[in-house]
């Protein structure tokens, strides 16, 4: 398994009941695929760089996990059709990222 961070902003007009519902639909699908949700930061109303759909803020949530990488195309397909999520991403950790890359070669000394 890799280790994942997803950020989603969700609709500003979603009371906070529903925004707990909505970034539990996210921990419940990541389980269902098999992964393991490590943490999960509590949701932030914030304005927006730019309007989205008329929208000038929304609810910024982060979900750190662990899953498989055929799982991730399920998980974007989810956040497509939830008309609640106005954007998503899902990328690599960071942190295990950095450790990946290699070290540029030194070089030899004369």
């Amino acid at each position: 398994m890799r280790d994942y961070e997803t950020v989603f902003i969700l609709d500003p007009a979603l009371d906070e009941n529903q925004v707990k519902e909505e970034v539990d639909k996210v921990r419940n699908l990541i389980t269902s695929l098999g992964g393991e949700v490590t943490s999960a930061e509590p949701p932030i109303r914030k304005r927006l760089a730019y309007e989205i759909g008329g929208k000038s803020d929304g609810y910024y949530a982060l979900v750190i996990f662990k899953a498989e990488p055929g799982s991730i195309k399920e998980m974007e397909r989810a956040y497509r059709l939830n008309e609640k999520v106005l954007r998503h991403i899902v990328v690599v950790s960071p942190q295990k990222a950095k450790a990946v890359v290699p070290e540029e070669p030194k070089q030899a000394t004369e």
